[in-house]
């Protein structure tokens, strides 16, 4: 059994252990980062596991858990000591009303800017933390042990008349629980579409009140909007119309009482509780509005109820709300349904109707973004006399830019506000006590220089998707984050462009005034005093490109379903079914796995000749030409689809032959060599990778080029994300689009989802036949003990530390005897060359399949054997293809299975498919996995997130234990041999390859999950044999053929390695007479004391001139260095660098990177900033030019990994 050690841990400097300390536990695998874990935990601490600091009772600082253990008190002390949260001095009473009123908003911005991006101030008592810092807002919103939604401030007073509408009630209470639960469905992206035309009508309605007004009349424009906006929630959502589309009437008295109530309720706050109750004449208005706003929505639902739409749940919202019931069968109180109305009214129309003026208030400002507008809305084609369509406002992109940026500079709530319910430690050591009301200051985030850069510039280019990827999600909350976030949001956003679009047609609005500033009295954004002449629009343009009439298939927000047929087509299912080819190029095995999910469903469809195979043994590669029928109609062709996979921008190694067939007929000019063929492409690859996509675009462009006809666009999946969900995605769009050219209908069992198909296809079918062997068959029995997945063909004989004592991390080299490997080197006698690779294939831990083996009710000694047949269609990524021959359970999960990688999407299905009769609460859990549901929101990301293995998956649904033997077999994925760039040169180490391995031990609370070939590799002792394989990277990342010529060699962590067989191999040359070219070397790590690893090496390189420079850039000194990563070391000694690249003597250098796929991009964004810098280039796109033709001329090489 393991032991357990129990520890104190204690804030430094606690007044009393006894009190303050709290008990910890941790076991043999534990290490200084667990215990800095639990600590956190117990003590509150919020703030990165790096700033915290374990110490003695001596203050002595404690970097060994073996120390640790030792330690019956353990200290926590931090980078940044422990302060109280700063603030301005409080005055009796008041405290701190003056600094802060009457704009709550901008006193915060007066305490940033006085005391940082965190400070504290009281008002009446009622004690407020804030910030304008990102990673401090993500703390405050995210519901937690520490942080929730509880009313205070200004929404205390709206909870007046809201009661427990959904942004009036706490997250705890279980009415704001229910209805959550409940709304979420009527505000999915296909109920809101259902609402696009009487968003429309409205909108056509608001513009004849627009047209009566002459160009010289000043329109406060904000009434308006909000008239609309509060007509637009009342029709759609209640059936109730305000009738307030019309310049001659008062104002309706339900909108009089809420606009009192929400601009009175900044003023009650303000003011002493005691105030609230006295016999005053603000206070009976405010409750006689109250009243009049609670006893109409009352009448409403009386109404309806007794209308012969009481039961009609689809009429709107209302009637939704009175229907709708969750899986307990409870519904909403008729009281609650009230709260709900009037919540919605507010947020409904206030915030949109905002944002609305607002955008017209800014496009009136920047011509130039709204010449940009008109054009979009120009080749959308909306118009305003015309209802757009769903489809047209979707295709509205630099729109969704346009109100992004709107929302950031005028956000419509200016702080969200939350509750601290336990004390706890922030970022920066500053200490927020229990219920402190803390604030996300939205506005303050949102103009704050360091987050976004010139804040008061409108600039809706801030929202590319490339830029939103620098900031963080919490930098932008306009409708706040997660579970509170504002479920009406693509409502108003839908609301928003249909208004906009239309009004801008036929309109333009001008504002010559002030600035315009909001309404501090107002809880929302409201513009003060904006008066705006209307003139009508004579400068819209025409279209430049095709109008929008139909859906575009990947834009499309629904959920994937069934294909629609094409009504085009006669006979519709009868048209004959051309023959289909599933190409795959594969590295791992993924792309063919695809390819071979294709053809299954193809079969399914209906298609009779259906191949698979590689893409070098597609019959076109080996004959040269392809047998065209001359079909005159295109649909008829031979389809072709191809699942490729890229490495490095090169093919893989079964797409090889296909690769230079596309080359050498492009270069013989046969421009229709393959006329006759229907294609698709699906790319397989990592955006880590400068080179992603690379080779499946190459393919997609050159087919074309070759007379193929594209029959559908191209699909990516990013192995750095989801890529099964990628692939899921394209294969239900190309599926839907085949099926409607051809006729064919799709079904629940033939859906167009590959992982949905087989959940519901025959289980028989799609499982492995398994036989077990008895233990007489001696021969068999042996031959399974010998089952181990490949051969031990070599011998690890050192296996070391290369991190320094005192690192809390570990990094192993490992030293291999090659001498039975294949070679991979063009070289005689040599089995490698530097920079090539070594393949190991990895082995799970024993004890970690025994607990699998048990929890499965699987015998470990049993002796099976698949039935080849049955194989046939299975995954090629799942252990049933890849155990041949018998095989003993226990060498299935140890040599086999792979068991840490989170569970698939493929396997849940599988996995659902198979307990549907004995559990089906499981696998109906299990199908919803498989893909986006019906509100196309994928619960896979999340899940795998919480179950991280199968192990995880197994403890939390034991019901998959009801498996059989192949059943698991087929569901479980094989695993993956681990790639390695070898840290030796065959000049000196000929029967040797060197490696240097970090130890992955992810911690997730207190739970450890080791990485399968590290923890494998870091286990094994000298002597012990391994399966592995070289492999050459020749064409990618092999050195210079001239010994002198220069070297520029930049790493980070254990991407040194294949630098460390350059040096090596320089070093020989140089040693054996041989003049050699200069080297330098750019090196990232954390610490000099800590993981600067092979650092006497590369000092001895220096003494003895192989390499003429070395600049090591440490991420974790403190105080921090300037070149903290290793680009800004390059950026630092670019003259030298250029110097070496473009020598004067004719012998131009060579750029090697090795690392992580972002510090490859952020070097290589380094290097164009050198580029321009020389004159090399004027602008961006001349700089990715320079670094492209470096790369075409073999000057830049890259070795990365996700």
């Amino acid at each position: 059994m393991a032991e357990t050690i129990s520890l104190i841990v204690a804030l430094k400097n606690c007044e009393n252990i006894e009190v303050d300390g709290k008990i910890i536990r941790i076991g043999n695998g534990a290490n200084t980062n667990t215990v800095r874990s639990l600590a956190a935990e117990k003590l509150g601490l919020t703030i990165p596991l790096n700033d915290i600091i374990l110490e003695t009772s001596t203050g002595d600082e404690l970097t060994e858990i073996e120390k640790v253990k030792l330690q019956q008190v353990v200290f926590i002390n931090f980078q940044q000591q422990i302060k109280e949260i700063p603030g301005p001095v409080r005055l009796p009473m008041v405290g701190n009303l003056y600094d802060m009123m009457p704009d709550l908003c901008a006193g915060w911005a007066k305490q940033f800017s006085a005391y940082g991006n965190v400070a504290s101030v009281s008002i009446f008592g009622t004690e407020l933390v804030a910030t304008n810092d990102p990673a401090i807002a993500e703390i405050f919103c995210k519901e937690s042990e520490y942080f929730t939604k509880k009313i205070t401030n200004t929404l205390k007073e709206i909870k007046d008349f809201a009661g427990n509408g959904l942004f009036t009630s706490d997250s705890d209470d279980d009415e704001w629980k229910l209805a959550h639960k409940i709304l979420m469905p009527a505000f999915s992206p296909r109920a809101i579409k259902a609402y696009q035309p009487e968003m429309g009508i409205i909108a056509q309605e608001t513009i004849k009140i627009f047209s009566e007004y002459t160009p010289e009349d000043k329109v406060e424009i904000l009434d308006w909007c909000t008239n609309m906006t509060f007509e637009t929630i009342g029709r759609i959502g209640f059936g109730y119309t305000f009738d307030l589309m019309h310049r001659d009437k008062p104002p309706h008295p339900f909108i009089v009482a809420m606009g009192y109530g929400l601009s009175n309720s900044v003023v009650r706050f303000s003011r002493p509780a005691f105030m609230r109750h006295l016999p005053i004449a603000s206070n009976r208005k405010w409750e006689r509005g109250n009243d009049l706003m609670r006893s109409l929505v009352d009448q409403v639902i009386v109404e309806r109820k007794n209308s012969e739409f009481a039961k009609d749940s689809e009429k709107d919202l209302l009637g939704f709300m009175l229907n709708a019931r969750d899986e307990h069968n409870l519904g909403l109180s008729d009281e609650n349904i009230r709260d709900q109305v009037i919540t919605f009214l507010i947020a409904g129309h206030d915030t949109t109707a905002n944002t609305l003026a607002w955008v017209l208030y800014e496009l009136s400002r920047n011509p130039d973004v709204q010449t940009k507008l008109l054009q979009e809305i120009a080749n959308a084609g909306i118009s305003s006399d015309k209802l757009p369509t769903v489809e047209q406002i979707s295709s509205l992109k630099y729109f969704s830019r346009v109100l992004k940026e709107t929302l950031r500079m005028h956000s419509p709530l200016r702080g969200i506000g939350k509750y601290c319910k336990k004390e706890c430690i922030l970022p920066g050591g500053y200490r927020i006590k229990a219920g402190v009301a803390a604030v996300a200051s939205t506005l303050n985030i949102h103009m704050n220089p360091e987050v976004y850069k010139n804040p008061t510039k409108f600039d809706p280019d801030r929202w590319t998707p490339e830029e939103e990827q620098k900031r963080s999600l919490y930098a932008w909350l306009p409708f706040s984050t997660g579970p509170r976030a504002c479920i009406g949001m693509a409502f108003a956003l839908q609301e928003l462009k249909t208004a906009l679009g239309m009004f801008l047609h036929r309109f333009e609005f001008k504002y010559d005034g002030p600035d315009v500033d909001y309404d501090p009295y107002q809880p929302t954004t409201k513009p003060l005093d904006m008066f705006m002449t209307i003139h009508p629009r004579t400068n819209f343009p025409e279209p430049n490109e095709s109008i929008v009439h139909e859906t575009r298939q990947e834009e499309s927000e629904e959920k994937i379903g069934m294909p629609v047929l094409d009504q085009t087509i006669s006979g519709a299912g009868t048209i004959e079914l051309p023959k289909a080819t599933f190409l795959f190029g594969t590295q791992t095995g993924t792309a063919q796995d695809y390819a071979s999910q294709m053809a299954s469903q193809a079969k399914r469809f209906g298609f009779k000749e259906v191949r698979l195979c590689s893409m070098d043994e597609w019959e076109v590669i080996k004959t040269g030409k392809y047998q065209n029928l001359k079909d005159t109609q295109t649909r008829n062709n031979e389809l072709i689809v191809i699942c490729t996979a890229t490495y490095n921008g090169q093919p893989p190694e079964s797409s090889e032959a296909f690769n230079k067939f596309l080359d050498a007929s492009l270069e013989e000019g046969n421009e229709d060599l393959l006329e006759g063929i229907n294609y698709a492409v699906f790319g397989l690859g990592n955006k880590n990778w400068r080179t992603y996509q690379a080779f499946p675009l190459k393919v997609d462009t050159n087919l074309d080029k070759l007379g193929a006809h594209r029959f559908f666009s191209p699909g990516e999946g990013d192995a750095d994300k989801d890529m099964d969900g990628d692939f899921n995605q394209w294969c239900a769009y190309f599926w839907t689009h085949v099926l409607g050219k051809y006729g064919v209908a799709a079904s629940a069992s033939k859906s167009v989802i590959p992982t949905a198909t087989l959940s519901a296809e025959d289980t028989d079918l799609s499982t492995a036949k398994v036989s077990f062997i008895s233990p007489t068959e001696d021969a068999k029995c042996k031959s399974a003990l010998e089952n181990k997945n490949g051969e031990y063909n070599a011998e690890l004989i050192v296996n070391r530390e290369l991190q320094k004592e005192g690192s809390d991390r570990s990094t192993r080299h490992i030293e291999i005897e090659i001498s039975q490997l294949e070679s991979v080197s063009s070289i005689k006698d040599h089995l490698y060359e530097a920079g090539d690779h070594i393949e190991i294939m990895p082995e799970n831990d024993v004890k970690e399949a025994e607990r699998i083996a048990l929890g499965f009710g699987l015998v470990l000694d049993s002796v099976f054997e698949i039935d080849a047949e049955s194989v046939t269609g299975l995954s090629p990524r799942s252990m049933a293809a890849s155990i041949k021959g018998p095989c003993t359970v226990r060498n299935a999960l140890v040599y086999y299975a792979d068991l840490m990688s989170p569970p698939s999407r493929r396997m849940l299905s599988f996995f659902a498919a198979q307990l549907h009769a004995t559990a089906p609460e499981t696998a109906k859990k299990f199908d919803s996995l498989t893909m986006p549901d019906e509100n196309n929101q994928d619960q896979y990301p999340a899940f795998i997130k919480k179950y991280r293995t199968l192990l995880d998956l197994q403890l939390a649904f034991p019901q998959v234990k009801r498996i059989d033997l192949g059943q698991f077999l087929t569901a479980v994925g094989v695993m993956q041999p681990r790639r390695y760039s070898i840290a030796s040169s065959p000049l000196v180490f000929p029967k040797h390859a060197h490696i240097a391995v970090g130890i992955v031990d992810d911690i997730v609370g207190d739970k450890h999950y080791p990485g399968l070939a590290s923890s494998y590799l870091n286990r094994l002792q000298n002597k012990s044999r391994v399966r592995a394989q070289l492999k050459s990277s020749k064409s990618t990342f092999s050195m210079p053929e001239d010994i002198t010529k220069p070297l520029v060699m930049i790493a980070a962590g254990t991407g040194i390695s294949p630098f460390r067989g350059f040096i090596q191999e320089r070093a020989f040359q140089k040693k054996n007479g041989q003049q050699v070219g200069p080297c330098i070397l750019f090196f990232g790590c954390r610490n000099p004391e800590k993981d600067y690893i092979y650092s006497d090496e590369l000092e001895e390189y220096i003494n003895a001139g192989v390499l003429i420079n070395k600049h090591i850039a440490f991420s974790r000194l403190n105080p921090p260095t300037t070149q903290k990563y290793v680009q800004h070391a390059v950026l630092a000694n670019a003259g030298e660098v250029w110097s070496l690249l473009f020598n004067k003597n004719g012998s131009n250098g060579a750029i090697y990177i090795c690392g992580s796929g972002a510090m490859s991009r952020d070097v290589c964004s380094t290097f164009q900033v050198i580029s321009k810098s020389f004159g090399v280039a004027q602008n961006d796109d001349e700089a990715d030019q320079f670094l492209q033709k470096l790369i075409d001329e073999k000057s830049l090489f890259q070795d990365v990994w996700g």
